[in-house]
């Protein structure tokens, strides 16, 4: 006779899975006995580890976690059921102890606590145990709200079947389940322990079924538990997948979609008061079939709401109202515009100090859409009921104005300084807070901290400041918050030259300090002395600054791995201000641990940052001004030295020596030969080179919202490639590309004087993307000019240190509008490894991606992705590979072979951007769907079977381009 398990646990494989064997050890090594293990799906090369362990192939459905879960549970024969991920381990005792409960409570579910594992903090790791709640319910514990996975849940098999429990098919989510399981339960158990490690967040389920998903539950709220209806709503209604599918709305919407958009309108009403007006706005009008509005709101939203404020209107009483579209519209009830839910309390503490037996404190505060000029700021700790009140004297913050992103309230006048006197403070925990009186409102709380964590000790009190919780002063720990860990960084000062120098005590952690951020990593040596050692961080490898962005600081270990660099505890009580350095600003952040981090940003003034700062200048720019022969050139809105306005500023400092040439950068991560001055983007500097050169020169509409054209100015557009995409105002009815505001684009097109063509056919196509009416030069693109010059070839193999005997393959895709990791479709390492032995593959990654992307380097494989020029890499390449990127265009005047990876042609054509001809039929080479054929084609194939097509294609599409283009371009500039 066959006798059934007390614990079944499904896990859901579908093959490939990275940490499955992991996971099914940890499940073997269980304390629980009589269990069984189903796996379920397609368990591709997976060895179940014992007996214990059974093996459920499905065929269809085998790939989808939802289905396989519900056949496991059907095939389960415990009489209690758990779900494990494959990427998960449950530790040891987490299934005794989650059925133990059960079995002496009765209860229908039991769950634990749900930890992420990572490499810092492995399941070895102890974790305080919290107080275990049995026999409660989530109507008394709303906490089991916030964390619904099923991973660390064990549910009576008896109420799992009676209820009919089954997972969403194609979601992937576990909400479905466990919310409505605790509802519906007598009563649940919650263990204090961990009983699940987690790697991570899944795959992103489609917005559209997750809020399908959302809104059933909250009709079962309403339904069984009222009370947490609310607080659920309010949820969904401020969650990301409300944001993507009302992103996704267009005049006309699917039937689908409709149906869940009036569903909106039976969200819980108090959940809805308690909303910003925007989304109260998008909600009701979703939930009306108002789609044509809620297209309008969006572009509202993407481009003006940071230039409405509040009106006050009525007489008694008197209510703010926010100056948003349809306000008069008689369709829409007055109380959506209330701005009572937008007049917020914004109170942070900038920076603490120890000293004397003191503790200073700086921060600012203001209620938000409400001018601070008298406003009245109150401060005090609080410990329960118990409040001291702290002495306020008020300072001049015009960085919080700029740094507000909008551009109608003026908060110059929020900041505060205070003083609390640590001599007197009684024992106990204290958090600082703040109130706000400003025009008749009154906002009171917690204050929030500025970015980054300090912790540190000063006399017998812990402070720590946290973005989250802001200032709390407690007692302090036994054996201080930072343990010296030997090799942390004891003094940080500048040097004249800018250079960061970190000084340290002890043995230095390694050889090296590196800084990283994302994908990106830069190193500096450190030098050891017998008890101190040093290192210098200033200019990268490349001889450019740190780009803007946060840096870890780390120090590599000889054994594998980064360990942390330090600050001690002193620098944080007291760590370095921060410091302009060329065209940066740079902080010091530490974590609650201590971990040093460079925050680096554009040394941009607070009168010169932020919609508000753009409004002054807007006010205060002169009506008239003298022209002084300069120009202006910017390539990609300041993020490069490249492009046709680089070969147009060679071309015109070569002619024209007498004239200035100023060019824009962003975040100073390029070079500029000698005689040309940079100014940064946005700067003082940038406006009065705007405002008074002869000419400015750009490849894309990246002109500041202050910038108004002189008289007499010359705007030269010269663009950045031929168009196969569809541009501006030709994108309607793409819903994944990314449109610029109509207005926008239109007074962006109003300041051109001159716009350069490569092509009849890119005329035709710029002209009406842009509805651009004024002069074209049919010049060729200027840009193109080194493919004929066969030194800038030379030039570029030698910097990339390739000889002329090896085969160099570029690899240059574009980037998708839906999808901004930049994934390469061809996976560089298998590609080149795949090629000749004399054969190098260049990866190219689009400048907008680039930034977050690793890829490694080798004798045949370069990251070429931050290389100054895209035109010098085309000059000195062999063959290109690219898909919908203009490069195409370019390479065509070279005659040397492309080939074509499309592996998501008819997506990218017919949903995310859209052809302006047919690319299939012209395409100067072969249209490849898969990655094997391109490497069969660039190993084997011969590349000049399409020299026909290649032919017309460059008659067509490049037919002036002949090496100089850019002289055509100064000629007309300075006749």
């Amino acid at each position: 006779m066959t006798v059934s398990a007390r614990l079944s646990v499904v896990v859901p494989l579908h093959g490939g899975e990275e940490h499955a064997e992991e996971c099914l050890e940890s499940l073997r090594d269980q304390t629980l006995d009589d269990m069984e293990v189903i796996l379920v799906g397609r368990p591709r090369g997976l060895r179940p580890p014992d007996n214990r362990f059974t093996l459920l192939t499905l065929g269809d459905g085998g790939d989808d976690p939802g289905t396989a879960r519900n056949a496991g549970a059907a095939f389960a024969t415990g009489r209690y059921l758990a779900f494990a991920d494959p990427g998960s381990v449950v530790p040891a005792d987490a299934y005794r102890a989650l059925v133990g409960a059960l079995d002496h409570t009765g209860s229908d579910l039991a769950c634990g606590r749900i930890r992420t594992w990572t490499p810092y903090a492995p399941d070895k790791a102890p974790v305080p145990a919290q107080k275990a709640r049995l026999r409660t319910h989530i109507t008394r514990h709303q906490k089991l709200l916030d964390d619904p996975r099923a991973g660390g849940t064990v549910f009576r098999r008896e109420f799992w079947t009676r209820h009919g429990f089954a997972f969403p098919a194609g979601l992937g989510e576990d909400f479905p389940v466990t919310i409505p399981a605790h509802v519906l339960s007598t009563s649940a158990d919650v263990l204090g322990d961990v009983v699940c490690l987690t790697r991570g967040s899944r795959p992103p389920a489609d917005p559209l079924r997750r809020l399908e998903a959302m809104l059933q539950v909250s009709d079962l709220l309403g339904r069984h538990a009222p009370q947490l209806r609310t607080a659920y709503d309010q949820r969904l209604a401020e969650g990301p997948d409300l944001d993507a599918v009302l992103e996704a709305v267009r005049d006309r919407v699917p039937d689908r979609l409709a149906e869940v958009l009036g569903r909106l309108g039976r969200l819980d009403p108090g959940a809805v008061e308690r909303l910003p007006v925007l989304r109260r706005l998008q909600i009701h009008l979703a939930a009306h079939g108002m789609t044509g509005e809620l297209a309008e709101l969006r572009m509202f939203a993407a481009s003006e709401i940071r230039h409405r404020g509040v009106l006050r209107r009525g007489l008694r009483p008197r209510r703010w109202y926010l100056d948003y579209p349809f306000r008069r519209d008689p369709r829409l009830p007055r109380s959506l515009f209330d701005a009572t839910r937008d007049l917020r309390l914004v109170a942070c503490v900038d920076d603490v100090r120890h000293a004397d037996d003191r503790l200073a404190l700086t921060g600012h505060a203001y209620i938000a859409h409400l001018d601070s000029g008298r406003s009245r700021i109150e401060l005090w700790l609080q410990r329960g009921e118990e409040r001291i009140t702290l002495p306020v004297r008020r300072t001049r913050r015009p960085d919080v104005t700029a740094d507000s992103r909008q551009s109608v309230a003026c908060h110059d006048d929020s900041g505060f300084e205070t003083v609390i006197a640590l001599d007197t403070l009684p024992a106990g925990r204290w958090a600082l807070h703040a109130r706000v009186r400003a025009r008749g409102v009154t906002r009171a709380g917690r204050a929030i901290g500025a970015p980054g964590e300090r912790v540190f000790d000063a006399g017998n009190l812990r402070v720590s400041l946290t973005r989250d919780r802001g200032l709390t002063l407690g007692p302090r720990a036994a054996g201080g918050p930072h343990p010296d860990p030997g090799g942390h960084v004891s003094t940080v000062r500048w040097t004249e030259s800018g250079e960061l120098v970190l000084e340290g005590t002890g043995r230095c952690p390694a050889g090296r300090i590196v800084l990283e951020r994302g994908a990106e990593r830069h190193s500096w040596p450190a030098r050891q002395d017998e008890e101190t050692w040093t290192a210098a961080v200033g200019r990268t490898s490349e001889g450019l600054p740190l780009r803007s962005g946060t840096w870890r600081v780390l120090a590599p270990s000889p054994a594998g791995g980064d360990a942390r660099v330090r600050l001690s505890p002193a620098l944080i009580a007291d760590p370095p201000r921060p410091r302009v350095t060329g065209f940066h600003e740079i902080s010091v952040r530490t974590s609650r641990d201590g971990d040093l981090s460079l925050a680096v940003r554009p040394a941009l003034g607070p009168h010169e940052r932020g919609p508000y700062a753009t409004r002054r200048r807007r006010a205060a720019a002169p009506r008239r001004t003298i022209l002084r022969d300069a120009a202006v050139f910017d390539s990609y809105g300041g993020g490069q030295y490249s492009c046709n306005p680089r070969a147009v500023s060679e071309e015109l400092a070569r002619r024209h020596p007498d004239v200035e040439i100023v060019w824009v950068t962003r975040d100073g991560q390029f070079t500029v030969p000698p005689g040309v001055r940079l100014v940064l983007y946005g700067s003082r500097e940038h406006e009065e080179a705007l405002r008074t050169s002869r000419f400015v020169v750009a490849n894309r509409r990246t002109q500041p919202g202050w910038y108004r054209k002189p008289r007499g100015q010359t705007v030269v557009q010269t663009w950045h490639g031929t168009p196969l995409k569809r541009l501006g105002l030709d994108l309607e009815g793409m819903p994944y590309a990314q449109r610029v505001p109509r207005d926008e684009l239109a007074r962006q097109v109003a300041t051109w004087d001159l716009l350069l063509s490569p092509s009849p056919f890119a005329t035709s196509a710029l002209r009406g993307a842009f509805g651009y009416e004024g002069e074209i030069l049919e010049s060729g693109y200027p840009r193109n000019d080194v493919l004929f010059d066969p030194a800038r070839a030379r030039a570029a193999r030698r910097r990339l240190g390739l000889p002329d005997d090896r085969r160099i393959i570029l690899y240059a895709p574009t980037w998708r509008d839906d999808d901004t990791t930049g994934r390469l479709a061809l996976d560089p390492v298998r590609a080149a490894g795949a090629l000749g032995d004399d054969d190098v593959l260049l990866v190219r990654a689009h400048y907008l991606v680039a930034r977050d992307m690793a890829i490694p380097n080798g004798d045949r494989i370069r990251d070429v992705s931050r290389f100054p020029d895209m035109a010098d890499l085309l000059a000195a390449a062999d063959v290109l590979v690219t898909d919908y990127s203009s490069a195409m265009f370019d390479f065509a005047c070279t005659g040397r072979p492309m080939v074509f990876f499309t592996h998501d042609l008819e997506r990218y054509r017919d949903e995310v951007r859209g052809f302006y001809f047919d690319f299939e039929a012209e395409a100067p080479g072969p249209v490849l769907g898969g990655a094997d054929d391109v490497l069969d084609v660039l190993r084997y194939g011969d590349l000049g079977q399409s020299a026909a097509r290649y032919e017309r294609f460059a008659r067509r599409y490049c037919p002036w381009d002949d090496g100089h283009a850019s002289a055509r371009v100064v000629a007309r500039m300075r006749p």
